[in-house]
């Protein structure tokens, strides 16, 4: 499934046409909440420039992204605004490059676990596995759940599985793809 596809349980997003938030949907199609990047920041695409595509031909092709350790902000209806960090910015292990989020006395961690797999826990609790397609830019998610959810969860899970994208390079991996650029 793609990024512009629900989730098994629903859950969908959507970019604004000027790029300039992305709106987080429950199955019913009501905005459960919205991201929006750094101010003075913009999303980007999860892969880089393919050719002569805009940054907004390359968002529709592979979905928004983060700007890696730049804090966004993750609003919800009632006016609750929380800090999304995707990743530390001079990070170069795998366990650095970890996405959290607290909202609601809750504290979600998006651990990647390898270039492709990630787990996403709350309040230390296991509550997703999430593995990501093979190939050079795949975007297709896979998720298993281990635990019961509710509708903050689901939010947070979604954010994960279709903003944040499981999966990062270790610091050796790293160091190579600098190298042959």
């Amino acid at each position: 499934m793609n990024w512009k596809s629900p989730t098994e349980t629903g859950w969908s997003v959507r970019i604004a046409a000027d790029l300039s938030s992305v709106a987080i949907f429950d199955p019913a199609g009501i905005v459960r909440a919205e991201l929006f990047p750094a101010a003075g920041d913009e999303f980007i695409a999860h892969f880089g420039r393919l050719k002569r595509e805009t940054l907004a031909e390359r968002i529709d092709r592979f979905g928004p992204a983060l700007t890696k350790g730049t804090p966004a902000t993750l609003r919800f209806p009632d006016g609750t605004a929380v800090s999304v960090t995707d990743e530390k910015r001079h990070g170069m292990r795998r366990r650095n490059k970890l996405c959290e989020v607290a909202v609601a006395g809750r504290h979600y961690r998006f651990e990647h676990s390898s270039g492709r797999k990630a787990a996403a826990r709350r309040d230390g609790n296991e509550l997703a596995r999430y593995v990501r397609a093979r190939g050079l830019r795949a975007i297709a998610v896979s998720r298993k759940n281990s635990s019961a959810t509710d509708d903050i969860d689901e939010c947070v899970l979604t954010l994960f599985q279709k903003v944040i994208l499981p999966g990062r390079e270790g610091a050796f991996g790293e160091i190579m793809s600098a190298l042959s650029i």
